[in-house]
C-alpha cells in the first residue's frame, strides 16, 4: 500500500513465481537484493519518490523484459539489474547520477535506452565498469513535441515510451 515507504533487503528475494508488482507511492528505497531471483517477474515500474535501488536488487529477474525508474532515483546499486536476460528496455529518469558497478551488466537482450533528460544531462551521469549494456542500446531523449533537429527523441503514446 501507500503507506509502505521502503521495500527492505531480501523482502521478496527468491519468490520465483511473482509475476507482477506495484510498488505503493510513498517508497523512497529498495533495499538490496529486494526482489532478487524473481524469475518470472516481467515488468517493473518504479515509483517517483524512490530515491535509491540497492545492490542486487533485481539481479536474476530473467523473465524481467522492460523497467521503468522513475524521476527522484539519483543512483543504481551495484548488479541492481545483472542477469536480466530478457531485458529489451530501460525507461530512466533523469535524476539519476551514479550508476554503480555490474548494474545492468549480462543484460544481453537490452536494445533500447529511453532517457528523461538531454545528451549533456546523460554524459554527467557516472556510469561505473562492466555496464556495457546499457551504454551500447541506443539510447533516446525526451521530448514533449516532435523535435526539428536530427536525433533520437520519445514521447509517450497511452503511457508507452514511443520513438518520434
Amino acid at each position: 500500500p501507500d503507506s509502505v515507504e521502503s521495500i527492505g533487503s531480501y523482502a521478496f528475494s527468491g519468490c520465483t513465481n511473482l509475476t507482477s508488482v506495484t510498488i505503493g507511492n510513498s517508497v523512497t528505497s529498495i533495499g538490496s537484493y529486494a526482489f532478487s531471483g524473481c524469475s518470472s517477474l516481467t515488468s517493473i515500474v518504479i515509483p517517483d519518490l524512490v530515491e535509491r535501488i540497492g545492490s542486487y536488487a533485481f539481479k536474476g529477474c530473467t523473465n524481467l523484459t522492460s523497467v521503468t525508474i522513475g524521476n527522484s532515483v539519483t543512483s543504481i546499486g551495484d548488479y541492481a539489474f545483472y542477469n536480466c536476460t530478457n531485458l529489451t528496455s530501460v525507461t530512466l529518469g533523469n535524476s539519476v547520477t551514479r550508476i554503480f558497478s555490474y548494474a545492468f551488466n549480462d543484460c544481453s537482450s537490452l536494445t533500447s535506452v529511453y532517457y528523461k533528460g538531454t545528451a549533456t544531462e546523460w554524459s554527467d551521469i557516472s556510469i561505473n565498469s562492466y555496464n556495457t549494456k546499457l551504454t551500447d542500446a541506443t539510447r533516446y531523449y525526451y521530448s514533449e513535441t516532435e523535435p526539428t533537429e536530427e536525433g533520437n527523441y520519445w514521447h509517450y503514446v497511452d503511457g508507452v515510451p514511443t520513438v518520434w
